[in-house]
């Protein structure tokens, strides 16, 4: 059988992208690379970028993609108010050459986001998130359980870390595939397939050893809220022709009294996890940022990507937050936008943010099946991670890509349905 060359462009546009986003929170790379030369890995990755920009004009062109990808972008006015502050921040950024290669992973993403967003279905989606996640799993089995000494963190009892620079960015992204997997078996397109439900249904656990093998906190309280949403799902579907509005209340009432009992309990819900109502130290080093940083650009920012790349800072508030090992992030999605990009950037942030939910919604609402609530759990999945990781695009932007690519899909099927 003759390979097409689209195909094979193909293939290594989506290795590219997906290795892209996450190569910074792997253990082969580092958070902050060097800049100083036109040499530098920094710019190296930028190179890597533009590649998979060119393949990208290429499918689209390809595909005649180019006018519905045109439309995608024309109908996310936030989503580019957004883009362009993050590059504008360069004019008062406190390192311009740290926004300018942070700026431009990010637009290159966010560019193939939307892409990926017209392009796929999203089972379609599904499949791809299927086959990266089965990688990630093999490979960090692979560095855990036979390189130890830099698959497993000394600094945590061995926890596991797989490829990633820290366990917790493992077990904050490992119930994204989790989730994934869940929402493959049960596609209608693989029902009757044997061998390929067994294989998601391994992947399904090993996913769920590995968190657990991470020591996360964080990942297995993730693990948990994701499962409860996704059976929330299952039953809705089942059941949603006998409920009534006064069902809807209840359920409504229910949430929030759990909630409120739950912030009342703390030291309780954290204590099940073995883990502080401080969140591990990172309240007291909020309350630092909030009183000793924020205050000096609290409109604008200091600029995209640059709040955690001056190592001084870092080791400074190592100091001032009295830990052992330098702060590398801000623990918090919304308060590094918040830090990057001010009171402006973040605004316009949880505008698209809110627009992204809204438009999840009614996708579900208007194709009411198991596989149309992934955009929906994913983005309940963002807001809980984001409250004790950074995994907006501080890091890397893998969940920003997801997120983008999601909240454009959903978009694109409701003006295709007319809603």
């Amino acid at each position: 059988m003759k390979i097409r060359p689209v195909v094979v462009a193909e293939v290594i546009f989506l290795s590219f992208v997906f290795f892209l986003a996450n190569i910074r929170s792997t253990i082969f790379w580092s958070l902050y690379p060097p800049l100083d030369t036109i040499s530098a890995p920094a710019w190296r990755e930028t190179l890597l970028w533009l590649i998979t920009l060119f393949l990208m004009y290429y499918l689209l062109t390809k595909h005649d993609l180019s006018q519905s990808y045109l439309g995608a972008w024309r109908r996310q006015p936030l989503l580019i108010a957004f883009v362009l502050f993050s590059l504008v921040s360069i004019f008062w950024s406190t390192s311009w050459i740290v926004t300018l290669h942070r700026f431009l992973a990010f637009a290159f993403g966010t560019a193939m986001a939307v892409y990926l967003g017209v392009r796929y279905s999203l089972h379609q989606f599904l499949r791809m998130l299927t086959l990266l996640g089965a990688i990630v799993l093999a490979t960090s089995y692979v560095m855990a359980l036979f390189v130890p000494a830099l698959g497993a963190d000394i600094n945590y009892n061995g926890a596991w870390r797989g490829i990633f620079w820290h366990k917790n960015q493992l077990g904050n992204i490992l119930p994204i595939f989790t989730l994934v997997f869940m929402m493959y078996f049960f596609s209608p397109d693989i029902c009757g397939r044997f061998f390929e439900k067994t294989a998601v249904v391994l992947l399904y656990i090993l996913s769920l050893a590995a968190v657990f093998l991470s020591h996360s906190a964080s990942g297995y309280l993730l693990v948990f809220i994701i499962h409860v949403v996704f059976g929330a799902a299952f039953l809705w579907l089942k059941f949603r022709h006998l409920l009534r509005l006064s069902h809807y209340y209840l359920a409504l009432a229910l949430t929030v009294i759990v909630i409120a009992v739950a912030l009342l309990n703390l030291d309780f819900v954290f204590g099940l996890v073995n883990r502080e109502a401080s969140l591990t130290g990172r309240i007291p080093m909020w309350g630092i940022l909030f009183r000793e940083v924020f205050p000096f650009h609290p409109w604008l920012g200091q600029g995209f990507g640059t709040i955690w790349a001056d190592l001084s800072f870092r080791l400074s508030m190592r100091d001032a937050a009295g830990w052992s090992s330098p702060v590398m992030i801000g623990d918090n999605g919304f308060i590094d936008i918040l830090l990057n990009l001010g009171i402006v950037g973040l605004a316009l942030f949880l505008l698209y943010y809110l627009r992204a939910w809204v438009v999840s919604v009614r996708y579900f609402l208007r194709e009411p099946r198991l596989e149309s609530f992934f955009p929906f759990i994913f983005l309940i999945y963002t807001f809980f991670a984001n409250l004790t990781y950074s995994l907006f695009m501080e890091m890397e932007i893998f969940v920003w890509i997801l997120l983008v690519a999601l909240a454009v899909f959903s978009s694109c099927r409701l003006k295709k349905d007319g809603a």
